[in-house]
């Protein structure tokens, strides 16, 4: 990459990034965004004054074939590269920010919560029951008495905390609040960010920095038309058809399907279970159907699958022991050949035009179940 002194900071950044291979690139202050908890730069950054906001984009044809069922492989390891891409490109700008003097924090990508309080000792104790519960389980071995007590004590201190977890997540920073505010795309229906050229199918990531750079304005039209193909995808039943709720960005007012508990969306996007809404098609979770409660008792509910999980052991443990690793490692630590995503269906239904839209929901349905 070249760059000349002839150009503002403003340009040289966004140079840099499509040089290192984002699409998309936009800068807002970071006063704009920092109204909410989940969005306010300075909790990484005291200093902040400006966030940079990078994006990839999915390949289509990478979509439609995890979508159709006809095979996840490729998209899955186009995540993998595409978060470490995303963390790369961050670093990059991080350190050119550096050079001239200004502080920079080169965000996690995703699963960054601020209040997650699994760490490595927490996995491999959860690890360790699993182990224990799988050999428990093999007509072969007859456990210890040591095995036994130790199984015992973990099965009392582990579900016990199972079935206290939170699935109200909260993140280290919002890329989603800071690429609308830098103009990449805005918020629709289903909640994630629409963009012009690419629909949802993009990942993003943001860099803080105190250096007080020219925002660029939010896009003036929402690219979402609200044709809720998204909210027909989602087997959880995150959000809802026809009830709505306002959220503002950036001065921005969003009208968003009204959200349901989190933990409609982690039943089903963990890989805890293919299905609940719909019966005609599955995700990729080879794990059955479920038929999730009404809102009252939603929580307690996933609690006790997640439990049942580790208790099966054998694939379904391993499943959340998978889910669990990278609440704790981020996306960007993951290896490449264990990146299994099962659903996100909301999100990659949503293609850059209408007839591509409809073109992939039927993909969907007409793909059955796994």
């Amino acid at each position: 990459m070249t760059i000349t002194e002839s150009i503002s900071i403003e340009d040289q950044i966004k140079q840099l990034a499509k040089d290192e291979g984002a699409v998309l690139v936009g800068i807002c202050a970071a006063d704009s965004i920092k109204d909410k908890v989940y969005s306010d730069p300075t909790y990484l950054l005291p200093e902040a004054q400006s966030v940079i906001s990078i994006a990839v984009n999915y390949s289509n044809d990478a979509v439609k074939k995890y979508i159709s069922k006809e095979e996840r492989d490729s998209l899955n390891i186009e995540e993998g590269k595409h978060t470490k891409k995303l963390k790369a490109i961050g670093e990059k700008i991080k350190n050119f920010l550096e050079e001239k003097g200004n502080k920079a924090v080169n965000c996690d990508i995703n699963l960054d919560y601020r209040n997650n309080d699994i760490n490595k000792s927490a996995f491999d104790a959860i690890q360790r029951m699993v182990s224990l519960i799988n050999k428990e389980k093999d007509g072969n071995y007859q456990l210890i008495r040591k095995e036994e007590k130790t199984l015992e004590r973990l099965k009392k201190m582990i579900l016990t905390g199972v079935r206290r977890t939170s699935f109200h997540y909260v993140p280290e920073f919002s890329h989603k609040c800071g690429a609308e505010a830098a103009g990449l795309g805005r918020i629709g229906w289903s909640g994630n960010l629409i963009t012009e050229k690419y629909g949802a199918r993009v990942t993003l990531n943001s860099i803080i920095t105190d250096a007080k750079l020219i925002p660029d304005k939010p896009l003036e039209k929402n690219p979402c038309v609200q044709c809720k193909i998204c909210e027909k995808t989602c087997q959880g039943g995150l959000f809802s058809r026809d009830d709505s709720q306002t959220i503002t960005i950036a001065g921005i007012e969003e009208t968003i399907g009204k959200r349901s508990s989190e933990a409609y969306c982690v039943a089903i996007c963990s890989g805890m279970k293919s299905q609940n809404r719909f019966k005609e098609w599955s995700t990729w979770s080879p794990f059955g159907a479920v038929a999730l409660p009404l809102e009252d008792s939603i929580v307690d509910f996933v609690r006790n699958l997640l439990a049942e999980a580790f208790m099966k052991g054998g694939d379904e443990a391993e499943n959340m022991l998978k889910f669990i690793r990278y609440n704790y490692l981020g996306l960007h630590n993951k290896p490449l050949d264990q990146y299994l995503l099962s659903c996100s269906l909301c999100q990659l239904v949503c293609g850059p035009t209408m007839e591509d839209r409809k073109e992939s929901y039927q993909l969907l349905v007409n793909a059955g179940c796994i």
